[in-house]
């Protein structure tokens, strides 16, 4: 089972609405249990899934193990790409001079060799939008991952929630105050069941081994692309090359041959002036479909791979079916409801209407960004941290 599947079974899908208002469903009663928006928020969901890129809020929190740093993309900016050759003096006229001046910066870039017992350690900053019926807000964060690239059996995604923020023309939700809220971090343990380990079920892993050659990763990239059978046809290349993209951090010289591939992608344009989720302004290349834009960011100076994001090209109201809550997690809210000072019988009768199946309407205007992720680490640990007070173990199958 590769990892796109493995986050199936682990998380929602936008190709499943019911499963997926469902996940959004219980997401919006723990921030509601926390004193975030109320219960009849929907997570607005991105276009694309992303390999064990877990892509909504997440965290810096336990110490990291020891580990040598090599990738530092500073938030105030970047260092100079001067000592390329041929690369443009001038602005990119289009997307893909952009994607070339970005490839050439990325192959005179050492690739990123963990050693053995070693783990790929990434950090991301995100942002996601989540809409509450007619209002919403901007919900940032962390998100960590330790990946075992030489195949060992457990490997680590952390989270940790960030600041609740406003969107500019949008109404912020009401909000009962909550004492003693405090920000979470939240692991998942991923444990392979196969006797050896998970070096097939990581792209990260896979890719450690993968030659720099653009005729064989477009072969990736098609493989991947065949994968996105919900999606229209013509965005599941464009979407494969940014799964892979957001795995190939370690590996510059994977990504420079990856933006190859990218600018042979019709239909993508350039958007000269853009923001990465972590405040540092970007050039980019896009692919708009449906009254959604993709983007893959880059440094405006160096053309350095910065991330990505999703912004809402044109208003848009839906419409989910959520499932009825579980008694599992009738109780679990319950209990962080009442450990929030809420009353026992007030949580009860808050979360007794969650117990049955109703439909939730919510409305995304244009302008918004749905969903943005930055890469601003990728160094080398030699242990997996610490784990936090609250861990998902997941076991998955061979």
């Amino acid at each position: 089972m590769d990892d796109i599947e493995m986050l199936r079974a682990a998380r929602p899908q936008p190709d499943a609405p019911s499963h997926a208002a469902y996940t959004a469903a219980r997401a919006a009663l723990l921030e509601r249990a926390a004193g975030g928006p109320s219960p009849t928020t929907v997570r607005v969901s991105p276009l694309r899934r992303y390999g064990l890129r877990v892509g909504v809020a997440a965290g810096l929190a336990a110490a990291l193990a020891a580990g040598v740093t090599i990738v530092q993309v500073g938030l105030a900016g970047s260092p100079g790409s001067d000592g390329i050759t041929g690369l443009v003096a001038a602005p990119p006229a289009n997307a893909q001079q952009l994607l070339k001046a970005a490839a050439q910066v990325a192959a005179a870039e050492p690739d990123l060799r963990p050693g053995p017992g070693q783990y790929l350690h990434i950090e991301n900053r995100v942002m996601s939008y989540q809409a509450v019926g007619s209002s919403g807000a901007y919900h940032t964060g962390t998100e960590e991952r330790w990946v075992p690239t030489d195949g060992a059996k457990q490997w680590l995604v952390r989270e940790q929630k960030g600041k609740t923020e406003p969107v500019p023309g949008v109404p912020m939700p009401s909000q009962r105050p909550v004492p003693g809220g405090t920000t979470s971090v939240a692991d998942s343990l991923y444990e392979s069941s196969c006797a050896t380990g998970s070096k097939a079920a990581i792209t990260e892993v896979r890719m450690n081994d993968w030659p720099a050659d653009v005729a064989f990763l477009r072969k990736q990239v098609r493989a991947e692309a065949a994968k996105y059978t919900a999606i229209p046809e013509k965005l599941r290349e464009w979407n494969a090359v940014g799964t892979l993209l957001g795995s190939a951090v370690f590996r510059p010289g994977l990504a420079a041959a990856l933006y190859q591939i990218a600018a042979e992608v019709p239909g993508i344009t350039l958007i000269p002036d853009t923001v990465d989720a972590a405040g540092r302004a970007g050039i980019a290349v896009a692919l708009e479909n449906d009254g959604t834009r993709s983007e893959l960011i880059f440094d405006k100076q160096t053309y350095r791979y910065l991330g990505e994001r999703y912004v809402a090209t044109e208003d848009k109201t839906s419409t989910m079916s959520a499932a009825p809550l579980s008694k599992e997690d009738f109780d679990d809210l319950k209990r962080q409801m009442v450990a929030k000072g809420m009353d026992p019988a007030e949580a009860t009768k808050e979360l007794e209407a969650l117990r049955k199946k109703r439909t939730v309407t919510t409305f995304t205007p244009r302008g918004v960004v749905i969903s943005s992720s930055a890469v601003v680490k990728v160094d080398l640990a030699d242990a997996l941290p610490p784990l936090s007070t609250k861990v998902s173990r997941m076991t998955i199958p061979c």
